[in-house]
């Protein structure tokens, strides 16, 4: 991990906390010098907007807004008052249909904005993001946490990746189908070892989904729908087999909190924007392959 010893730690913000990454993104950053993860601490809080359809954030906001405030973060009004105390944001509502709306009002400010695993629902959208940010001076970050981990990066190390093979949960969720929810973790991993370039995306209904890059390269992805807490996968190239677990749990989010403490540091995305828009393009052309019953090519 790179440590930042000499300078103030960076002060973060967390922006709808229906989710486990707020606690734990609290507690592994702690006061920012002595934490897992020193060079940052959490600042503030804005506690967001439950929709009704959407269990997961309806059902766990109050109480996990609770454990934040109890971990000696303010909760305030406004996303813009919690981004005035802050050096940089990180969005981790849990639903992804609020992450476009959320991002664009942040991205005016013009600080670094961290959102969670799922960047956006579709390329429209992912556009429109980006190309606020660039607009308004923003830093987008993004990326699974699973990206992030010494188990990926170590398998990753081994050499030129010619195809990778990925076995994890596949639960859904209101609102986010297919690879949605959490498949969107597999798709993550499938573009950090093959770059953006995927051509060919095939996710038949019971099957494992398959993505072709133009060269020939490939990536399958499957699991059970429900969810577990590992994740595993096969590199291939020419250089032999590379194999990685990675278990999920607070130790897991580490590395990402490196990588955006690191980015904030550098004004270097900690994931290339071509890599976020690629993933979410994957995505998206899984639901539109499932629905048609058929392959479909990503949008560009």
């Amino acid at each position: 991990m790179t440590r930042h010893q000499d300078t103030p730690p960076l002060r973060f913000g967390l922006i709808g906390v229906d989710s486990p990454h707020a606690p734990s993104f609290t507690r592994l950053f702690g006061d920012g010098v002595t934490g897992t993860v020193p060079g940052g601490t959490v600042t503030a809080a804005w506690k967001g907007e439950a929709a009704e359809d959407f269990p997961l954030s309806r059902d766990r906001l109050d109480a996990f807004a609770e454990e934040v405030a109890g971990l000696g973060v303010p909760l305030l009004p406004t996303p813009e008052e919690v981004a005035d105390r802050c050096d940089a944001l990180l969005v981790v509502a849990s639903d992804a249909r609020t992450h476009p709306e959320y991002f664009t009002r942040l991205a005016l400010l013009g600080k670094p904005v961290y959102v969670d695993t799922r960047f956006a629902l579709t390329t429209a959208a992912a556009r429109d993001m980006l190309i606020a940010a660039t607009a308004h001076g923003c830093l987008p970050l993004a990326g699974s946490p699973k990206r992030f981990t010494s188990e990926f990066r170590a398998a990753l190390a081994a050499g030129r990746v010619d195809r990778i093979d990925l076995t994890g949960p596949l639960p859904t969720q209101p609102g986010h189908p297919v690879l949605d929810w959490y498949g969107v973790h597999l798709v993550d991993l499938a573009v950090a070892a093959l770059g953006p370039g995927c051509v060919r995306v095939d996710s038949p209904e019971g099957g494992r989904t398959t993505l072709t890059w133009a060269d020939g390269r490939e990536a399958t992805l499957g699991g059970e729908n429900r969810w577990s807490p590992t994740t595993t996968g096969l590199l291939s190239g020419p250089g032999g087999d590379s194999r990685f677990a990675v278990e999920a749990g607070p130790p897991m989010l580490a590395g990402l909190l490196t990588s955006l403490v690191d980015a904030c540091r550098s004004g270097i995305p900690n994931v290339p924007r071509t890599e976020v828009f690629e993933t979410v393009a994957i995505v998206e052309a899984a639901r539109r392959s499932r629905t048609a019953g058929e392959p479909v090519a990503p949008a560009r």
